[in-house]
């Protein structure tokens, strides 16, 4: 599921959500309406009690997750970049790390980029430099906010995720790359 989260940052209301995918989506957004009609916040969002089935569920349901991902942006303990500055990323040879397995990066990934698998993180940290800013992505975004956490709790203060990850990467770069008849920043686009 992609599930996008639009919330005031002065007053941290809830103004809007997105979300496209299998399952209850729509179970989702019902949330979100119900949260803006009682002039809810992001607090109010990663707070919610919602139903839950562990066999096929988590307690944290994805509405928890992005009050808890909006909370963090807010506080700035997760910097993001948008999809739409990663092309300035790769441009400018910024280093950027793709924690993303092997063979998804063998699938497809950005040009230039280095590869270090969130599995491999850890034992591999000497490899990422701490004096120039670091930029992370995997192909959802979950394992790349995991390994942004790891660095920074491992000293490391200039590392950001960015958002959208792969999957919004090859989208927002397919698009403008026919649109504007443009060489391609990704080996291949991944759309799966």
């Amino acid at each position: 599921m992609h599930f996008k989260l639009l919330f005031d940052k002065q007053s941290k209301k809830v103004l809007g959500a997105q979300a496209v995918g299998k399952g209850n989506v729509d179970k989702r957004i019902d949330v979100i309406a119900t949260l803006i009609k009682m002039d809810g916040t992001i607090g109010d969002l990663k707070n919610l009690e919602l139903a839950y089935f562990p066999m096929h569920g988590t307690a944290k349901d994805v509405v928890n997750v992005a009050g808890l991902a909006a909370e963090n942006i807010l506080n700035g303990d997760l910097e993001q970049v948008p999809v739409s500055k990663v092309r300035e990323l790769v441009e400018a040879d910024a280093y950027i790390i793709d924690v993303g397995e092997a063979n998804e990066y063998e699938a497809g990934h950005l040009k230039g980029t280095h590869n270090i698998p969130l599995s491999e993180l850890r034992n591999r940290m000497d490899e990422i430099p701490q004096d120039i800013p670091v930029y992370l992505h995997c192909r959802t975004g979950q394992r790349s906010y995991n390994a942004v956490r790891i660095l920074k709790n491992n000293s490391f203060g200039n590392v950001m995720s960015i958002s959208g990850s792969y999957l919004g990467i090859s989208f927002f770069e397919y698009f403008n790359d026919l649109s504007g008849k443009r060489a391609p920043i990704v080996t291949e686009y991944n759309f799966n």
